[in-house]
C-alpha cells in the first residue's frame, strides 16, 4: 500500500502522436499539471538507450500496454531541427520514425489516488481514464495515449533549480530503470540538492569544472552503479545545452578515462594538460601542427569584450580568468598616443589572449612571438574573424624575409598582425630589423607564468629607443610579497637598461612600476600579478599607460 503523500507523487509519461501533442499540452496547462521544466522529447520505439525513451520502464508499464510494444523492433531515427513552441516555452524536438507516425513523450508530475498502487497492474490500467479525466480529455474523441508511471519522491530533485545542467542531470536520473534506482543510497533524495551547477560553454563545447558531481555519494555511484549510464548522461547534457562536445578541467576518476600523468611545471608550449575530453571527437592528442591536422581538428570559440578568440581545446590552452587583464588593456590610453600611432609586441602570444586587446585598443601594428603551431593557427583564425589581417613568418623563412632586399614595408603589405613562429629569444634582433617600418613600440607584453623574467631583457630592447614605453610583466607572487617583488622588478629593469644600451641616453629614462594588477588567484596564497613597468624619458615619466 502507498503509505504517505510522498509516495503517491509520481512522474507521469504520456506517449502521444505529433498531431495530439498540442492538445495534451494545452489541457495539462489548463489544469495546472504542465511541468515546463521537463522537455517534450521524441519517443523512439525499440531503443534500449535511456536517452531515447527517458521514463518508460517495462516493469512499471505492464497493464497499460504490452511490454513488447516498447522494446521489440529497432527503428531508424532521423533528427530534424528543433521547433520552439512559444505558447508554452517548451522545446518540441521533431523526430521521424521509420514505419510509423512521429510520437513524443510528455512528462509531468502527478498525484495518484491513494487507492491506486503503482505496482498493481490492474489498478494502473484502470487509472488511464482517471488520468484523462484529470487533464480534461476524457470526453474528447480520438484521444490516444500510452501512459506509464514512476515513483518520484518529492525531494529527489530540487524543483527550484533552473540550471540547464541540473535539468539535464535530473532528466538523466529519470531515465535510469527503476531497478537501478532501488540500488541508490538511502540519501538519494539529496543527490542533486547539494550539487553546484557551474559550467562554461565555448561553442560547441561544454567545459565542466572538476567539482561537477564530485560530492559524496556521486564519485562512488559514477564509478560503479551508474557507470553504464554515463554515455546517456552526456547525450542528454548535449541535447539540453545545445552542444556537441563535453570536456572537464581537472580529473575526477569516476567520470574520466585513465588519468593523465602530471604535467611538468615548465609547459613552454602551454598545452592543455589538464583538459580531459568526456564526450565527442576531440581528435588524437599530440598531433603535429600541420595543415591537414588543422582541417581535421575540433575548434571552439568564445567572444569576450566583443573580441572573438578561436582555439583547438585538445592542443591549446584558454584561460577565462584573464578577462580582467584583457579588459584593462583596452583602456590603455597610450596604445595609440603617438603621432604615428604605436606598435605593441606580445612575446608569448598564444591564440591572441592579450594581443587582440592591443589591436582593439587601436595599436597600429601588433608583433607576436609563439612556439606552438596550434596556437598560431588559432591566432590566425581569431584575427581573421575579428577582421584583422595577418602575416605569419615561419622560422625557416625568417632570415630571407628580413634581409636587405625585403626591407620595404610593402613586402609585408598592410597586415595588422605579424606573427613569428619561433622563440622570442630572437625578438630583439627581429625588431631592430623592422623598426624603421613600424610605428614606435610603446607596449611589450610578457605574459608567461609562473614568471616571464626570461623575456624581460628582450622586452627592454624592443621598446622604442626615443619614446620608451611600458612593459607588462606577468608573474605569480605570494600575496605577502607583492610589494617587495615590485621593488625587486624595478631594480631588475634599471639594470637591464644599463646592460643593453638600446635606449637613447638611458640615464635620462626613469623606471617605475605604475600599477600592479592582481589578475586572479593562481593557487592558495599565490596571485597572478601584472607589473606595469614604465620606462619613459624623464620629462614624460608622469605619463600613465
Amino acid at each position: 500500500m502507498v503509505q504517505d503523500d510522498e509516495q503517491t507523487r509520481v512522474l507521469l509519461s504520456l506517449v502521444v502522436s505529433k498531431r495530439q501533442v498540442k492538445k495534451f499540452k494545452n489541457s495539462l496547462e489548463a489544469n495546472g499539471l504542465l511541468d515546463k521544466s521537463l522537455k517534450i522529447t521524441p519517443f523512439i520505439r525499440g531503443s534500449d538507450d535511456p536517452v531515447v525513451a527517458p521514463t518508460l520502464d517495462v516493469q512499471q508499464t505492464k497493464g497499460i500496454f504490452d511490454a513488447h510494444s516498447l522494446h521489440d523492433t529497432k527503428s531508424a531515427v532521423h533528427d530534424h531541427a528543433v521547433e520552439n513552441d512559444e505558447s508554452s516555452n517548451l522545446n518540441l524536438s521533431c523526430c521521424s520514425i521509420e514505419g510509423g507516425e512521429q510520437r513524443y513523450i510528455i512528462l509531468t508530475n502527478f498525484e495518484l489516488d491513494s487507492a491506486v498502487q503503482p505496482h498493481d497492474k490492474n489498478q494502473i490500467a484502470c487509472s488511464k481514464d482517471v488520468v484523462l479525466k484529470r487533464i480534461g480529455l476524457i470526453d474528447q474523441a480520438g484521444v490516444e495515449a500510452e501512459l506509464s508511471f514512476r515513483r518520484r519522491p518529492s525531494t529527489l530533485f530540487n524543483e527550484s533549480n533552473k540550471s540547464s545542467l541540473a535539468k539535464a542531470v535530473r532528466r538523466w536520473l529519470h531515465s535510469i530503470p527503476s531497478s537501478i534506482h532501488s540500488k541508490l543510497p538511502a540519501k538519494s533524495d539529496n543527490l542533486l540538492n547539494a550539487c553546484k551547477w557551474t559550467y562554461t560553454i565555448y561553442p560547441p563545447m561544454l567545459l565542466l569544472p572538476p567539482t561537477f558531481l564530485s560530492k559524496d555519494p556521486w564519485p562512488e555511484l559514477l564509478a560503479n552503479t551508474l557507470k553504464p549510464y554515463l554515455p546517456a548522461l552526456y547525450n542528454i547534457i548535449c541535447q539540453q545545452l545545445k552542444v556537441t562536445h563535453i570536456a572537464m578541467n581537472g580529473p575526477i576518476p569516476a567520470l574520466l578515462p585513465a588519468s593523465k600523468s602530471d604535467a611538468s611545471e615548465s609547459n613552454i608550449l602551454r598545452s592543455p594538460f589538464n583538459l580531459v575530453p568526456l564526450h565527442g571527437d576531440f581528435g588524437k592528442p599530440n598531433l603535429p601542427a600541420t595543415e591537414r591536422n588543422f582541417r581535421d581538428a575540433f575548434w571552439v570559440s568564445t567572444v569576450q569584450n566583443d573580441i572573438t578568440q578561436v582555439w583547438a581545446p585538445l592542443y591549446t590552452m584558454f584561460s577565462r580568468g584573464n578577462i580582467s587583464e584583457k579588459t584593462r588593456l583596452l583602456k590603455l590610453v597610450s596604445a595609440a598616443s603617438s603621432a604615428q600611432g604605436s606598435t605593441a609586441v606580445d612575446l608569448y602570444a598564444g591564440i591572441g589572449y592579450f594581443a587582440f586587446s592591443y589591436a582593439k585598443a587601436e595599436a597600429g601594428k601588433v608583433l607576436c612571438w609563439e612556439l606552438n603551431g596550434w596556437s598560431i593557427e588559432g591566432l590566425q583564425r581569431g584575427a581573421k574573424k575579428n577582421g584583422w589581417s595577418v602575416k605569419t613568418v615561419e622560422t625557416s623563412r625568417t632570415e630571407s624575409i628580413l634581409d636587405d632586399s625585403n626591407q620595404d614595408a610593402t613586402k609585408f603589405g598592410n597586415e595588422r598582425f605579424l606573427i613569428f613562429h619561433e622563440s622570442n629569444a630572437h625578438a630583439a634582433e627581429r625588431v631592430q630589423g623592422l623598426r624603421h617600418q613600424l610605428p614606435p613600440i610603446r607596449h611589450v607584453n610578457c605574459g608567461y607564468l609562473p614568471s616571464s623574467s626570461n623575456s624581460w631583457g628582450v622586452a627592454v630592447q624592443a621598446l622604442d629607443p626615443v619614446e620608451g614605453g611600458w612593459i607588462h610583466a606577468h608573474e605569480n607572487v605570494p600575496v605577502k610579497k607583492i610589494e617587495k617583488r615590485k621593488e625587486e622588478i624595478v631594480d631588475i629593469f634599471k639594470d637591464l637598461i644599463q646592460q643593453y644600451h638600446t635606449l637613447n641616453s638611458p640615464s635620462t629614462f626613469n623606471v617605475e612600476c605604475q600599477q600592479i594588477e592582481q589578475v586572479k588567484a593562481y593557487a592558495p596564497g599565490i596571485i597572478h600579478c601584472v607589473f606595469d613597468i614604465a620606462i619613459l624619458p624623464a620629462l614624460a615619466s608622469d605619463g600613465v599607460a
